[in-house]
């Protein structure tokens, strides 16, 4: 489907693509399916070819099958997170006019690149949201600190005729105070729920024929 000089160049895209981000970029093209669903042909190339990184074979795997024109994109481990089906299908979308006129080595620059911006774009978020909590919490620590030095500042104002005292002998009242009975009553309680977060939150899951949980969509071209 790609010459030797494409295949190199998109070796080399892919490549980089994983070493920034720490996961597995895989495109396979086969002619047929053999039988499989191309989402399960996807899946099991992907974890019987020792495909992924980390103790959560992360990684995402494109298939194209020119049999029936299938196509599928299998995603593992963190993948899973960080590609919602949605975003899966609109990056199938950007390349599927050049896979249906034939144009594979275009079509798969497209895809490789649209990886790249999506990727970069959740670590701009999460950079961007770490920087903004950092800044607001200075913010509050700055206006809380001038607001308890002012209250302070006042508070000492009105204390310049107190004396230190040592003990309470000069505050009672002597035989003011009986204490005869005590007791202890239950008033109220409060519960705060807070919702689980969910950290399979990206792409709906299922299970491979190896039993290894996987994301993805799939379709025809």
């Amino acid at each position: 489907l790609i010459d030797d000089s494409a295949e190199t160049s998109l070796t080399r895209q892919a490549e980089q693509i994983a070493d920034h981000f720490g996961i597995d970029v895989v495109i396979v093209t086969v002619y047929s399916l053999n039988g499989q669903s191309a989402q399960n042909y996807a899946d099991d190339y992907f974890d019987y070819n020792g495909y992924g990184i980390g103790p959560d074979h992360s990684g995402i795997l494109l298939l194209i099958s020119m049999e029936y024109r299938d196509w599928a994109i299998s995603t593992c481990g963190d993948c899973i997170r960080y590609f919602s089906d949605r975003t899966l299908d609109r990056i199938f979308d950007s390349m599927s006019y050049y896979l249906s006129t034939g144009s594979y080595a275009k079509a798969f620059s497209i895809y490789l690149s649209e990886l790249e911006a999506h990727l970069t774009s959740l670590t701009s978020d999460r950079t961007d949201a770490s920087s903004g909590i950092v800044k607001k919490l200075f913010i509050s620590l700055l206006i809380g600190a001038a607001a308890g030095g002012i209250t302070l500042a006042v508070m000492r104002g009105k204390m310049n005729t107190a004396r230190p005292q040592y003990g309470a002998t000069n505050y009672i009242v002597e035989n003011s105070f009986d204490l005869y009975k005590r007791q202890d009553f239950y008033l109220y309680s409060k519960t705060t729920r807070t919702r689980k977060q969910n950290n399979n939150s990206g792409g709906s899951t299922h299970r491979s024929s190896s039993g290894r949980s996987h994301g993805g969509r799939s379709g025809r071209f």
